[in-house]
């Protein structure tokens, strides 16, 4: 079965993504990110190597980073809220955070069937963490990360989970540790010079090998994911600060400020000034996919979208505040 790599762009804030989509259909495809996705309306068919799994409305599915899945929705599709969080989010605290894997049912309605209570924290928590997203209001970067932290507790402490060892030895698992590895090499180092035989040596492979593996395993070559990946994280610079251009491609690891200008001629048309209020004015930038049926909202869109459902998720809460909810959950009795 044919897969594809999705490179996860965090244009907006470094290591989260946030975006709304209706969704009909999505080809199997793989990434470095957790995703949690949240069923706004209609429901979807999720395939992730085991028996499909059927999403309606209130649902909330979980794919462990760089776990094969695809969507079909043959009743017409879903509206789905999807969080994508990097397994580096955690990794200053806990160095082990990007080998966690999560094992447990896909729904997390399944998942957590005798902890109702739970259940509607995740989604409390969920639609908090993407309303400040998407809104991006005064100080929502702290915001975002405390609640990302918050579910990311939530999740580790009522999930069962392991942590990827060297002692597997089934080939899909170690091809998929080996590209985790890689990307996640390339993610610590692209801001500088860095190439395919620094990582060769890294890795113990041939320099041969390593180039062949990732092509065939990303469907690109080493040079276009790290142009891309570089190029990803200077979209975001170039959105949420006011540095030179200059200053932007060199910190982006472009060594060359022409070729980081044609970047830009090749994705949008225009130069990256002229690009920077186009991407400040916050418009979806989808482009489509092979082998899907989607469309992404833009920020405003979603967020129009997702009002009157943020306002019954709160509701539902039966007014408790949210620090009442998670007083209660970690509330511990004396001995």
């Amino acid at each position: 079965m044919e897969r594809e790599f999705e490179l996860v762009p965090h244009s907006q804030l470094n290591l989260i993504n946030v975006f709304l989509v209706r969704m009909a259909e999505r080809s199997v495809h793989l990434h470095r990110d957790l995703e949690l996705g949240l069923i706004i309306e209609g429901s979807t068919r999720l395939h992730t190597g085991q028996d499909p799994v059927n999403l309606e409305k209130g649902d909330i599915y979980l794919i462990n980073p760089m776990q094969p899945h695809e969507f079909s929705s043959p009743s017409g599709g879903a509206l789905i809220l999807a969080i994508q969080l990097s397994p580096q989010l955690g990794e200053q605290f806990f160095p082990d955070a990007s080998n966690i894997r999560f094992d447990c049912d896909v729904s997390l309605k399944k998942a957590l069937e005798a902890e109702t209570e739970v259940f509607r924290l995740l989604w409390a928590l969920s639609m908090e963490l993407s309303c400040d997203y998407l809104s991006r209001t005064k100080n929502y970067e702290f915001r975002c990360l405390s609640l990302v932290s918050l579910l990311l507790q939530q999740l580790v402490e009522r999930l069962p989970w392991s942590q990827l060892t060297g002692e597997d030895s089934l080939s899909t698992r170690q091809r998929a540790e080996r590209i985790f590895a890689i990307t996640d090499y390339i993610e610590r180092n692209f801001k500088r010079k860095l190439l395919l035989s620094e990582i060769a040596k890294h890795e113990k492979l041939s320099l041969s090998y390593l180039s062949h593996f990732f092509k065939d395993t990303m469907g690109i070559t080493f040079q276009e994911y790290l142009n891309q990946t570089r190029f990803d994280y200077a979209c975001m610079l170039l959105e949420n600060t006011d540095r030179t251009i200059l200053d932007i491609s060199v910190s982006s690891g472009f060594s060359d400020v022409r070729y980081f200008n044609r970047m830009f001629y090749e994705h949008f048309g225009v130069s990256p000034g002229n690009c920077r209020s186009e991407l400040q004015s916050r418009s979806a930038r989808s482009e489509p996919v092979k082998g899907s049926s989607q469309h992404i909202f833009s920020p405003d869109e979603a967020l129009a979208m997702l009002r009157p459902c943020l306002d019954e998720n709160r509701s539902s809460l039966e007014k408790l505040t949210l620090a009442q909810l998670l007083s209660k959950f970690h509330h511990k009795e004396n001995i």
